[in-house]
């Protein structure tokens, strides 16, 4: 029996079931979010609504099998290895998550201040009822969800903004120098010496003609030497051969005209680049002609030799309205630029921002921008470079290829009249260049080839730079750390920069400096506490000492003791009488030594004196380090004790020590220990990384100038970046967030504000202490939005090391008043006790099959895909219980063909049908053990199973199957010792055919 599952999502259902089912991770996609998601833990989820209702949520553990946006508009241009795309290309037509194309990457931040290529786990589209528009000083115009997020500089560092809070005057991130895609190839050692044209994969196959030498057509048995693009590409021919062979292309219209053939290029050159650069900046683009206009002549001759070296072709020159021109005629050429770079497409008035061009290698992307600047860029009197297009696109391509060279930009949208003297207005868009700085670095990376122009950038360059524009908020976590660490505030943070918006030049330098003072001062207490846990046993030697001087000193009453003692220490008899009754009190090393005489130790004076001097003065020298080391004031140590500053210097620096002061020594060593602690507190190494982080990040921060609310449909896009979770977008490069998942308890309790107040970890990727010490503590220790406590997720919690669980629970122990742990794991048993006491603990056990054949209805309805009733049981069956597992298995059933039966299910999840295990057990029983072994034969061949899924479905089935108790009995012995032998290691094949030889061999 069939039973169509009805769609109830038409614009999904009318694309096929495959299509429908390769697009998106549905696990991710059905992952639950909300409690009512929830299928088959009825009795959890009530207990679970209950705490949240009553708002007393405690630490949770989950224990049991195995078992969403911020968006930027479709026309956001977005940095992926590919190029520059506009990101409703990079996601493509998806409705919710989606997965991304093969192999693409976009340009990330990494945490470690590094911009890096990585490939996105998801991409996201939705539609959206309200936009931000916001603008900037220089010129960005980006339209974004409201909870889409910036990374903005504040006074306090680099932290994550949503865009309904950014405001006038914030400082949004541009990375100031990305890296090309090429690098990352280079540095897999997969790079070309250049990039590659695909000129033979995207040119017409019905116009172009491809004209071939004869002795390459002969090569590939072609009777003609003239072919066809798909036929070419269709016999594969090798790289090197068919660059070798290839004579020319030729462009053949509707009516069979023949354009003026062309030698095309292969690959990426400095003159190509150069080329192109000239043509898109100057030249108007009309059908099979490109005409190029410029008043230079050397221009003009460049232009002319490069359309004759690199394609064979003669030029026209002339002059219209007495401007000179070169044109060049040939349909084929035009033809050829538009299919090799997308920046020609936008030329021509289609869509394209740049993907060759922004992959060539330095010297090719320096030509091209060159070009441009040479042909359209005006330098002004103050020194702004200008350039002016009628194409934003070029602009924003411009702005990335200036950002692979460290060169920040900005642009601006004007109205002006056209130069060809109609006096119409039209919009156009500049790019300016400005500041001593980013001149000097033009001038070295780029540079014109003008002399007038050059001159003049190098005039300005050579000025003093003037940090008025390139300014970022003054760190206050700077003096605070300095503060802290008692670093010299005067010599570290300048009093002459801005105190509010200093350069960024000079203050991340001065930035740098205070990181590097606060990283060596950081080591000092880390040292320090590592020298004061050596001095322990000295420490407590010292503080004992008074009262051990107490006890013995009454041994010298007797005259005959005193005589002794006088006679070895050479101390008079009266004064070891003062001694003995308290009227007179020694220094400590004639102290220790008449202790050792006292305790009838023989040994010689001198040494033993010296030996015990030197414990002392080990105290004072090793202290005293401390204190230099740490760069605290006596005065500072002696905060919070009875004692004075005078009395730590004098501890610390006496030659003589007095009995009664030894207990001062612990003392001072607990406040050094306490100082350096502090030192090393978390308040403080947060600081530490904020204002690293500023002074290492190769950022260059924009001025958002306005605001603007829209409240109309757009559709919006996203892009799902693990780990770093950014990426690099915008018509001005720029950091932009990303998506991150959810859970239905932080849902429940906090909203639509859910996100600012759970962090999800998973402990098998992130395992060890450090991610309980540093993650958590950092999430668990930051500022709060009002609420009582914020959620800390622990997947696979029973992954972490038991130190990290005796961290985690000092951690727990900490943040109880605020902070709430919900720990997830397979195994409640691998956790340990302190820490499931704190919990309430929720055991889940393995889904019944109605709660997952439900789950499956679901998804089968939403996806339109048709599935039998034998089908619906088979996913239930392989699922085990496991919602996962049956979810994968579907999507995977939907891709194989328009309906998911039975036999679909089990091919794809290589189970075996129930009624082939009964028939081999049955068959070994019986005593036919030839039929037996036989059949799992098939199972681990035919069937493609592992040894242990086989075990795995004997153990679930055994009593389903129509045996006496005795029989099952015994079969569950023998599934029980070849289930441990092949665990053990064991060979699979030869337990499972003892397993059935043993039944066979039984009555």
């Amino acid at each position: 029996m069939t039973r169509r599952i009805r769609p109830s999502r038409m614009s999904e259902a009318d694309a096929p079931a495959d299509a429908a089912a390769g697009r998106e991770i549905w696990i991710e996609k059905y992952r639950p979010e909300r409690f009512e998601d929830i299928h088959g833990q009825e009795d959890i989820v009530a207990r679970l609504q209950s705490y949240v209702e009553r708002d007393d949520l405690p630490h949770l553990l989950f224990a049991g099998p195995a078992g969403t946006g911020k968006c930027v508009t479709g026309d956001t241009p977005v940095l992926t290895n590919r190029g520059i795309e506009r990101v409703e290309s990079v996601v493509g037509d998806v409705d919710g998550f989606g997965t991304p194309d093969d192999g693409v990457e976009v340009l990330s931040l990494t945490d470690a201040n590094e911009f890096e290529y990585v490939e996105p786990s998801h991409v996201f589209g939705k539609e959206a009822s309200e936009l931000r528009r916001i603008e900037t000083r220089d010129g960005e115009t980006m339209e974004v969800t409201p909870e889409h997020k910036l990374l903005v500089l504040t006074k306090d560092g680099l932290t994550w903004k949503e865009a309904d809070s950014v405001g006038d005057g914030d400082r949004i991130a541009r990375p100031r120098r990305v890296p090309t895609p090429r690098v990352r190839a280079e540095s897999e050692s997969t790079a070309q010496s250049d990039v590659r044209l695909n000129w033979l994969e995207n040119v017409d196959d019905e116009r172009i003609r491809i004209r071939l030498t004869e002795e390459f057509a002969s090569e590939l048995g072609q009777p003609s030497t003239t072919i066809s693009p798909d036929r070419l590409r269709a016999l594969e021919p090798d790289t090197e051969a068919l660059e070798a062979g290839v004579e020319s292309i030729q462009y053949v219209n509707s009516v069979g005209r023949e354009s003026r053939p062309v030698t095309p290029p292969w690959r990426l050159t400095p003159e190509l680049a150069r080329f192109v650069g000239l043509a898109v900046a100057e030249a108007r683009i009309d059908g099979g002609r490109i005409k190029f206009y410029n008043t230079d002549n050397d221009l003009c001759d460049a232009f002319a030799e490069a359309a004759r070296s690199l394609f064979g072709l003669e030029p026209k020159r002339g002059t219209q309205k007495d401007v000179p021109y070169v044109a060049v005629r040939s349909q084929t050429l035009t033809h050829l630029l538009r299919e090799s770079f997308d920046v020609f497409r936008s030329a021509s008035g289609d869509q394209g921002i740049g993907s060759t061009l922004v992959s060539g290698d330095d010297e090719s992307r320096a030509a091209f921008v060159r070009a441009m600047f040479d042909g359209e860029a005006h330098v002004s009197d103050n020194g702004i470079i200008e350039l002016t297009q009628k194409n934003g696109d070029h602009i924003t391509l411009l702005s990335y290829l200036l950002s692979t060279f460290g060169i920040p930009s900005r642009r601006q949208t004007v109205q002006k009249s056209a130069t060809n003297g109609s006096g119409i207005e039209r919009e156009y868009h500049v790019l300016y260049v400005s500041g001593a700085r980013n001149l000097r670095q033009f001038a070295d990376e780029i540079g014109f080839s003008i002399e007038r122009k050059r001159r003049r950038v190098e005039t300005h360059a050579r000025k003093e730079a003037n940090p008025n524009h390139d300014t970022i908020p003054r760190q206050r976590a700077a003096r605070q750390l300095c503060a802290e660490l008692n670093l010299p505030t005067q010599s570290l943070l300048s009093d002459t920069l801005d105190p509010d918006s200093p350069g960024r030049k000079a203050h991340e330098s001065e930035l740098a400096d205070v990181v590097a003072a606060a990283t060596d001062r950081i080591e000092a207490a880390q040292e320090t506490l590592a020298a004061i846990e050596q001095l322990s046993s000295e420490l407590k030697s010292a503080t004992a000492a008074p009262a051990e001087w107490v006890r013995a000193r009454e041994q010298l009453e007797p005259i005959t003791s005193r005589r002794d003692v006088s006679e070895s220490t050479g101390v008079r008899s009266d004064r070891l009488l003062e001694y003995a009754d308290g009227r007179r009190t020694p220094y400590v090393s004639r102290v220790t030594t008449l202790l050792s005489e006292l305790d009838g130790e023989e040994r010689d004076t001198t040494a033993s004196d010296a030996g015990q001097t030197a414990n002392i003065g080990r105290l004072n020298q090793e202290l005293s380090a401390c204190v230099d080391a740490l760069g605290v004031s006596y005065e500072r140590v002696a905060e919070g004790t009875d004692l004075r500053g005078t009395d730590v210097n004098q501890l610390l620096t006496a030659d003589g020590q007095e009995l009664d002061g030894l207990v001062r020594f612990e003392t001072v060593a607990d406040r050094l220990r306490e100082l350096a602690d502090g030192m090393l507190s978390l308040d403080v190494i947060e600081r530490l990384d904020s204002i690293s982080r500023v002074a290492d990040a190769d950022l260059y921060y924009d001025e958002v100038t306005s605001v603007e609310t829209i409240k109309e449909p757009r559709r919006v896009y996203d892009l799902t970046v693990p780990s770093s979770r950014n990426y690099v977008a915008g018509t001005n490069p720029t950091v932009m967030h990303n998506t991150t998942s959810a859970t239905a308890i932080a849902r429940a309790v906090y909203g639509d504000d859910w996100q600012n107040n759970f962090l999800e970890l998973n402990a098998s990727d992130e395992r060890g202490i450090d991610v309980v010490r540093d993650r958590i503590k950092n999430f668990a220790r930051s500022s709060f939005g009002g609420y009582d406590h914020r959620v800390i997720f622990l997947d696979e919690a029973d992954s972490l090391t038991d130190d990290a669980q005796a961290a985690l629970r000092r951690t727990m122990e900490q943040f109880a008043d605020n902070t709430r742990f919900i720990l997830s794991c397979n195994y409640s048993s691998k956790i340990i006790d302190p820490i499931q006491s704190r919990c309430a603990v929720f055991r889940f056990s393995p889904l019944g099959d109605d709660a997952i054949a439900a789950q499956v209805e679901e998804i089968a309805d939403a996806e339109g895909i048709e599935v039998t009733e034998d089908g619906l049981d088979a996913l239930v069956y392989a699922a085990s219980g496991d919602m996962r597992r049956a979810i994968n298995a579907l999507q995977a059933a939907a891709t194989t063909g328009e309906v998911v039966d039975e036999e679909a299910v089990y091919l794809i999840t290589s189970t075996a049908r129930p009624e082939d295990i009964e028939e081999m057990v049955e068959a070994a029983i019986d005593g036919d053990f030839a039929a037996a072994r036989s059949q799992l034969e098939t199972l681990l061949v035919d069937t493609g199973m592992a040894g242990g899924d086989i075990i795995d479905q004997l153990h679930r089935s055994a009593w389903d199957f129509d045996l006496d108790d005795r029989t099952t009995i015994r079969l569950m012995e023998r599934i029980g010792e070849a289930d441990y032998r092949i665990t053990a290691g064991a060979n699979e094949r030869v337990q499972l055919e003892a397993l059935l030889a043993s039944l066979a061999a039984e009555e």
